[in-house]
């Protein structure tokens, strides 16, 4: 499981983000030293193209 630290932790900074055991980060969320970090969804890489109106 993906989390981010919260506090300073000897392997971490506040803000870093880790892939860790999944017992390991429910301990750390729950003890309040770091958070689930869900990932973003990659945009589609489809582009949009706008339409000129034709006169």
């Amino acid at each position: 499981m993906k989390i981010e630290y919260l506090k300073v932790m000897h392997d971490a900074n506040v803000g870093d983000v880790k892939e860790v055991e999944d017992f390991a980060a429910n301990v750390l969320i729950k003890t309040g030293v770091a958070k689930a970090c869900d990932e973003p969804k990659k945009a589609s890489s489809k582009v949009k193209k706008e339409e000129t109106p034709s006169k």
